[in-house]
C-alpha cells in the first residue's frame, strides 16, 4: 500500500469513527404499573442480574440506586447512575473515556450497551422489549378501540379439547382460590397474537389464548412445576384482574393476548 494510499485509509477511518460519535446519549427512562405489584427489592435484584448478564460491573447499591461502569478492551470505559422504585428505573450517564462524549453526544456504542442492558432488565422483569416493539407499531389496536373481555375457563377447555394442554399443569386465575400447600417459583409472561382477518372476536381471542396457555404449560414444565397461579391479562404494563375472564385485544387484523403468572408446585 503507498503512502497515498494509507493516507486515505487513515482519512476514512477517521470518518467513519467520527460520524459514530455524533449520537444524542440516551438515558433510558421506563415506568410501569403500580398494579404489576414489583417491590423495591425486585427491581434492584432484576438491575443487578442484568448488570451481571451485560458484564457491567456493579460499583454501589443503595436503596433507589444502583452506580455501574463497564470497560470495553481497556480502551472504552462508561459509568452510569441507575435510580429505581418499584415502579419505576432510568439509566443515566455519569461518565466516560474512550467514547468522544462532548455537547450531550457519545459513540453510538455507549447507546447499543444501555438500550442492551434496558433489554435485559425488562426481560428480568417479565417484560419482552421485543414484543412491546411490535405492539408499539399499531398493528395490534388497528379497530380495537375496547379490550376485548372473555371466559378464562372456556379458554382453557378449547385447548384442552384441542390437544395443546394435557391436564398436567393447572391453572388459576389472581384471587381465586388455591390448594392449601402452594409453593410459588418464578413468575412467567406469554403472549400471543392471531391473524383476526375472517374470524369474530371471540374465535380470534380465543385462537391467541390457546397458544399463550400453550407456551405456560411448557414453561411450568421445564421448571418442574404443576400450576400457574395469579394469572392476570397484561396491557401497556398494567395488569387486568379477574376471577373469571381474560383480556384480549380483538384488532381488524391482529388479535392479541398477554398473560403474567407465577409458576407453582400445588398439592
Amino acid at each position: 500500500m503507498t503512502q497515498f494510499h494509507r493516507i486515505a485509509a487513515l482519512l476514512t477511518l477517521a470518518f467513519v469513527l467520527g460520524g459514530c460519535t455524533s449520537k444524542p446519549v440516551y438515558n433510558a427512562k421506563e415506568k410501569f404499573s403500580s398494579n404489576l405489584g414489583f417491590t423495591e427489592s425486585q427491581m434492584s435484584r432484576a438491575i443487578v442480574t442484568a448488570l451481571n448478564d451485560r458484564q457491567w460491573v456493579v460499583q454501589s447499591v443503595r436503596p433507589g440506586m444502583i452506580k455501574a461502569a463497564i470497560t470495553v478492551r481497556g480502551r472504552h470505559h462508561a459509568e452510569v447512575d441507575i435510580p429505581f422504585t418499584p415502579t419505576s428505573f432510568e439509566i443515566d450517564y455519569r461518565s466516560s473515556y474512550g467514547l468522544n462524549a462532548k455537547d450531550g453526544k457519545i459513540h453510538g456504542n455507549y447507546n447499543r450497551w444501555v438500550n442492551r442492558l434496558r433489554d435485559n432488565v425488562l426481560k428480568e422483569l417479565s417484560i419482552n422489549p421485543d414484543i412491546e416493539a411490535v405492539n408499539s407499531l399499531g398493528i395490534i389496536k388497528q379497530g380495537a378501540d375496547e379490550p376485548t373481555y372473555l371466559s378464562f375457563r372456556e379458554g382453557v377447555k378449547r385447548a384442552t379439547d384441542a390437544g395443546l394442554l394435557d391436564g398436567s399443569v393447572k391453572f388459576y386465575l389472581a384471587g381465586e382460590t388455591l390448594p392449601k400447600q402452594v409453593r410459588k417459583l418464578d413468575t412467567v409472561s406469554s403472549s400471543r397474537k392471531t391473524n383476526g382477518s375472517n374470524k369474530s372476536d371471540e374465535d380470534a381471542c380465543f385462537w391467541a389464548l390457546q397458544s399463550a396457555l400453550a407456551t405456560l404449560q411448557n414453561a411450568a414444565k421445564k421448571a418442574d412445576a404443576n400450576a400457574v397461579i395469579n394469572i392476570a391479562s397484561v396491557d401497556q404494563r398494567d395488569l387486568y384482574k379477574d376471577t373469571e375472564k381474560f383480556q384480549c385485544r380483538a384488532g381488524l387484523v391482529v388479535s392479541s393476548v398477554a398473560l403474567r403468572g407465577d409458576l407453582a408446585h400445588v398439592d
